[in-house]
């Protein structure tokens, strides 16, 4: 049966606590760079990231690792309002966006980020074909997803409090990248435990997917 997204259910359920101060972000580092080199995609490029919520990951690459330009984007401005007005960062900006209909030229980003997005949207095949739309040839759709198969997680699709939309993502529903002509490479991790892969023991999923580059 196919599950449709619901604009009314995510409303709900985030608008029940908008955030009224800027969260703390610094503590998010070692996740980045438990799995990757952000050091490295991030410098000096062109970064769009979706599903910003509270713009914490947006905030730390803006601040810290040298890129061109980010733009924070998430279907709620409401979410985003306190990191916008606390933000000192020239190069950071926040704009409303849904990411089924980006509101951004075709190729005008390096990279395409997302932190707990895709597990929230059925038709991945949509969002993939705008995160294709938006990035250059080579660019890169960077993402952090929740390990579908670790017990706590497990728990929490049953039994904790979560917006309606959200499903287990896993790898297989990630083949869409590649029907789309991107490279895919999934990576498992804890930022807890950096030197630990188990697949089964790992609570985060880290995704690097890349564009085909017709130029090259």
């Amino acid at each position: 049966m196919q599950r449709h997204y619901s604009y009314t259910a995510e409303r709900d359920y985030y608008q029940r606590q908008w955030p009224s101060e800027p969260q703390p972000y610094i503590h998010l580092e070692p996740y980045l760079r438990c799995w990757m080199d952000p050091d490295k995609v991030f410098s000096g490029k062109k970064i769009l990231t979706i599903g910003a919520g509270e713009a914490v990951y947006e905030r730390l690459i803006a601040e810290k690792f040298g890129p061109e330009r980010v733009v924070a984007s998430d279907l709620f401005l409401e979410r985003m309002y306190p990191a916008s007005f606390a933000n000192k960062v020239p190069h950071l900006s926040f704009v409303a966006g849904d990411c089924l209909r980006l509101p951004f030229c075709a190729e005008g980003f390096d990279i395409v980020f997302g932190s707990l997005v895709l597990h929230q949207i059925a038709d991945l095949n949509a969002v993939v074909t705008q995160i294709r739309h938006v990035l250059k040839p080579g660019g890169l759709y960077v993402g952090i997803e929740i390990n579908p198969w670790h017990p706590l997680h497990v728990w929490r699709h049953f039994f904790a409090r979560h917006s309606a939309n959200q499903f287990q993502l896993s790898p297989k529903h990630l083949s869409v990248f590649s029907n789309l002509g991107f490279q895919v490479d999934i990576k498992y991790f804890w930022g807890r435990y950096p030197k630990l892969r188990n697949r089964l023991l790992m609570t985060t999923m880290g995704i690097v997917a890349e564009k085909e580059n017709l130029c090259a």
